[in-house]
């Protein structure tokens, strides 16, 4: 068995371009630089004040001074233009960028619109759709799937280029010829989003033909030939990077292991698999009184199907896969429900202010253990977050639920995720490691944030703390205002001081002696200074670990017939031109017990990007994608094993959601909310 990777090499010393210092506004030269592109007169970069180009520099200059002519102006120093060699060693941002005008110009002739906004995307523009009928499904009247690309260069040091290419698959609508925005995708109905789910989120076999389907549209040649204006050529090979098992591959860009399951530790025994609780029972069950008094905030319609519901969580439920044994016989707990406890809406909207008052009126009762059955008809965003922020502000567990779910087949899988779930509201343990991430004492530490719903300049910062056991040790949040109106989460820190402080108070807390954190966007220079200056100062050794989960790449797997499948969980590809980069499948084929279990979920496996951004322990990049798997088994909202987000990153996403909601006036007197307890985040 190997691995195939959705990536396109090829050989890349230098390149001879054209530099030509240039005084205008930057939207008028990159506006340039794409017509340049697409009517094939250059291919530029505009970097420091220099237009860097391959074309002719005389019929550059003749376009560049019509813009004179017009409204508005562009400046250039004659004397200046110098013909110069760009290498992969010095010069890999403009070289990525003249590769971007070039493949970009390439695909707008060939009947495809690219970049799509500001993303690297491609769609094929109507009459190339129509053309080629591949690339489009109809799903309604309005509304079809449009079939792109996805595309990302990466230029390496050692003279190779990289072309990554994934299929993009939006929806598309046709009268408008326009791809749906987030808030129509929102409002789709079941159905529709039915189909798109079939047709658009594509197994691995059918994602890989389909990709090559589109690159032969493109290049209907051997090679993807790419021609610069002046006529120098850049070829990659059709063929899809491919991984032998034994870590050999056609060349020696990237290597590949698979990483062993991680095991845990349940009450009597270890599994690698977290369905074994049922078996093995809970690693620690301790309410304060096991009588669990059990509240409905439902629909009178369907309290029926929730009585029946909850007595097979209560007492078991012979599925015909596993049996689900009961939270009786798993814990020795006893649930009690009456029809006294049956709350119910007057409204099918389920209005948050009535919903507000039905738990207020629970929660003022101060039973210790009771828990709130929360039925909901579908998922409904904001009012999640507001009756999750409300009930961790009165300590009151809240299981919410999907109408459809009460009754939905195999529903043992759901009584066994719904039964966890509870274990861990309730103060118990369901499983830990068998073996700890680390053998010092180690923090594991998770940063997230969130844009405030309604003040645009606000957002919310959370930093969540983990022992080297993956245990939650607590959580904090804190607002800031920015001097401007957000647009993305990307980029947004914590400053420096604020970062240094809550160091200074877990480091006097917990005294580790590594802490490894993690984020899912780049570190801050002021994140990286703060960090970097108290772990110095305190001996301790430290990394910053980014987590990528948006990124352009696949992992195939092909077994020993030669057939493209599902990869493996645990795979880690190894880049021999960056050796702080890995991409980590989280998520794809399990094995367990010497035998595959086959990966049943929607789609292709999508890999998580682990890079190392400072490190100072010992640990490296295959030892951090290690402990990041290790991460993933640690969610007790359900017991599947095949999970892509660790809980670092899980759960400082879902406290920084969570902010908006809670109470703005404590975060902001106190400087700090802290949720102790990970069980209000389940």
């Amino acid at each position: 068995m190997g691995i195939l990777l959705n990536v396109f090499e090829t050989s890349l010393s230098g390149l001879k371009v054209w530099r030509l210092q240039i005084f205008a506004s930057p939207k008028i030269i990159f506006q340039k630089m794409r017509e340049f592109s697409y009517n094939r007169i250059a291919e530029g970069s505009f970097f420091d004040g220099f237009l860097f180009f391959k074309g002719d520099p005389e019929q550059v200059i003749n376009e560049l001074e019509k813009v004179n002519n017009q409204l508005e102006r562009v400046s250039f120093i004659r004397d200046s233009l110098e013909e110069i060699t760009l290498t992969p060693q010095n010069d890999g941002k403009l070289l990525k960028n003249l590769l971007y005008s070039l493949f970009e110009g390439e695909l707008y002739r060939r009947g495809f619109i690219a970049p799509i906004s500001k993303n690297k995307r491609a769609l094929p523009d109507p009459v190339t759709y129509q053309t080629h009928k591949e690339l489009f499904v109809k799903l309604n009247d309005d509304i079809g799937v449009l079939y792109g690309l996805r595309y990302m260069f990466e230029v390496c040091p050692r003279n190779v280029v990289r072309l990554w290419l994934d299929l993009y698959t939006p929806l598309w609508w046709v009268t408008e010829k326009r791809r749906l925005n987030r808030k129509e995708i929102r409002e789709i109905d079941i159905t529709l989003s039915e189909l798109y789910t079939h047709k658009a989120i594509l197994h691995p076999k059918e994602r890989y033909r389909k990709v090559l389907k589109i690159i032969d549209i493109l290049f209907p040649g051997e090679a993807i030939e790419l021609k610069f204006s002046d006529g120098n050529l850049v070829s990659f090979s059709k063929d899809m990077y491919a991984i032998l098992e034994s870590g050999e591959a056609h060349a020696t860009s990237f290597s590949y292991n698979v990483l062993d399951e991680p095991y845990l530790r349940f009450k009597y025994a270890i599994s690698k698999n977290p369905r074994d609780v049922i078996r093995h029972k809970p690693y620690v069950f301790r309410a304060s009184s096991r009588d669990i008094h059990v509240k409905v905030i439902i629909d009178k319609a369907i309290k029926n199907e929730f009585f029946n519901f909850f007595k097979k969580l209560r007492d078991g439920y012979a599925g015909n896969y596993i049996t689900w044994p009961g939270l009786r016989a798993l814990t020795g707990a006893e649930l009690s429900l009456s029809d006294s406890d049956i709350i119910s809406l007057d409204s099918q909207d389920y209005i948050y202010e009535d919903a507000l008052k039905k738990i207020m009126t629970v929660s003022s009762e101060r039973d210790k253990n009771v828990v709130i059955f929360f039925v909901v008809p579908r998922l409904m965003g904001k009012f999640y977050y507001k009756i999750k922020a409300l009930a961790l502000q009165k300590q009151v567990p809240v299981q919410f639920l999907l109408k459809d779910t009460l009754t939905k087949e195999p529903l043992e899988f759901t009584l066994m995720n719904i039964g966890v779930a509870l274990i861990a509201k309730l103060g118990g343990i369901p499983w830990i490691l068998r073996n700890p991430l680390t053998q010092t004492n180690s923090l594991f530490v998770g940063i997230a944030f969130h844009v405030d719903h309604e003040s645009k300049d606000i957002y919310y910062g959370v930093v969540e703390v983990f022992d080297k056991f993956g245990k939650q040790l607590e959580c904090k949040i804190k607002m800031y205002k920015s001097l401007s109106r957000i647009h993305s989460i990307r980029g947004l820190y914590i400053p420096k001081k604020d970062m240094e402080n809550i160091l200074e108070d877990l480091i006097e807390k917990y005294e580790p002696r590594e802490i490894i954190f993690h984020k899912s966007a780049t570190f801050h220079k002021e994140e990286k200074e703060a960090i970097g200056n108290i772990c110095r100062r305190k001996n301790i050794q430290y990394a910053l670990v980014h987590i990528e989960r948006s990124n352009p790449y696949r992992v195939y797997g092909v077994n020993n017939e030669g057939y493209v499948i599902s990869p493996l969980r645990g795979t880690v590809v190894l880049d021999k031109y960056n050796m702080n980069r890995a991409i980590l499948l989280t998520t794809g084929i399990v094995m367990l017990d010497g035998k595959l279990r086959m990966w049943h979920d929607l789609g292709t496996p999508r890999p998580l990007e682990i890079m190392i951004e400072e490190n100072t322990t010992r640990y490296s990049i295959r030892e951090i994608s290690e402990q990041v798997l290790a991460l993933t088994k640690l969610d007790w909202n359900t017991t599947e094993i095949s999970l892509r987000v660790p809980i670092t990153l899980k759960y400082s996403n879902k406290a920084a959601k969570l902010a908006p909601y809670l109470n703005l006036k404590d975060i902001a007197s106190s400087g700090l909310l802290e949720i102790s307890d990970v069980r209000f985040l389940i």
